[in-house]
């Protein structure tokens, strides 16, 4: 993620970044300055106290207007394409490839909404992940950032995890990804204190689970079969095969600790 030029980036590269995306918040230009307002409202709702965790809002959104209807998944939809030009296209994490079904590269966030529910919305708070990524890094919280707070942290203020929308992910991790006709190989390493923490926290655990099941011919196609299936669906909601998934991410990590 190469938009800003310092260590971290400054106030004036992340207005111009924020004004960049809200001129693209809808595919449909005719709906960008609506899409704008709704957008702004979930925002000041999140941070009303009691603070408000509003993705469930933007995820059944529904907005009919004379120029058309605006829905969440449309919102999202165009979130997820900005952000992913600024990813090249990788899992903000791990840096794998992302295949293209909004299923398989779930928008995550970084500071997550069960805990800091303000920030739910908070555009500098979004990346785009990998669904391994996502299931494992679940609701924890990383480093010491106030819960309490209606300011999202500026850039320097992580100074004990990984930002993936703040940090230059080169300038923190190095990774090594080898393949061969039967056989995977995957290392992280940590650069900095917030690589290190990042490795130790997720990467690892993520590059565990790809050798086991990679390595296994038999997994491995059962994996292939799954992936297809969801590349199908789509962004349909499949809450039993959500369930699946879940206990057998669970049963993968089990075998892996």
């Amino acid at each position: 993620m190469n938009w800003f030029k310092g260590t971290h980036p400054s106030r004036a590269e992340m207005r111009s970044e924020l004004d960049a995306y809200l001129r693209v918040s809808h595919a449909t230009k005719k709906h960008v300055a609506r899409t704008k307002e709704l957008l702004e409202d979930l925002w000041k709702q999140a941070r009303s106290r009691p603070f408000v965790d509003v993705w469930p809002h933007l995820d059944a959104l529904d907005d009919v207007s004379p120029k058309g209807t605006i829905k969440g998944a449309a919102i999202k939809s165009a979130f997820r394409h900005r952000i992913l030009s600024r990813q090249d296209n990788r899992c903000c994490y791990c840096r794998r490839w992302l295949v293209n079904t909004a299923y398989a590269k779930p928008i995550e966030h970084v500071l997550p909404r069960g805990h800091y529910p303000q920030f739910s919305i908070e555009f500098w708070n979004m990346a785009v992940s990998c669904n391994d990524c996502n299931s494992a890094k679940t609701d924890k919280v990383w480093g010491s950032i106030s819960k309490t707070s209606r300011r999202y942290p500026r850039a320097e203020e992580f100074t004990d995890s990984f930002h993936p929308r703040f940090h230059r992910y080169d300038d923190h991790v190095r990774f090594l990804r080898m393949e061969t006709n039967s056989q995977t190989v995957t290392l992280f390493t940590g650069l900095t204190p917030q690589g290190r923490h990042l490795c130790r926290s997720l990467l690892h655990q993520v590059a565990a689970k790809e050798t086991l099941i990679e390595n296994n011919p038999v997994v491995a196609e059962a994996m292939k079969e799954i992936r297809t299936f969801e590349a199908k669906a789509g962004s349909v909601i499949l809450t039993r095969f959500d369930a699946f998934r879940a206990a057998l991410d669970q049963s993968l990590e089990r075998l892996i600790k």
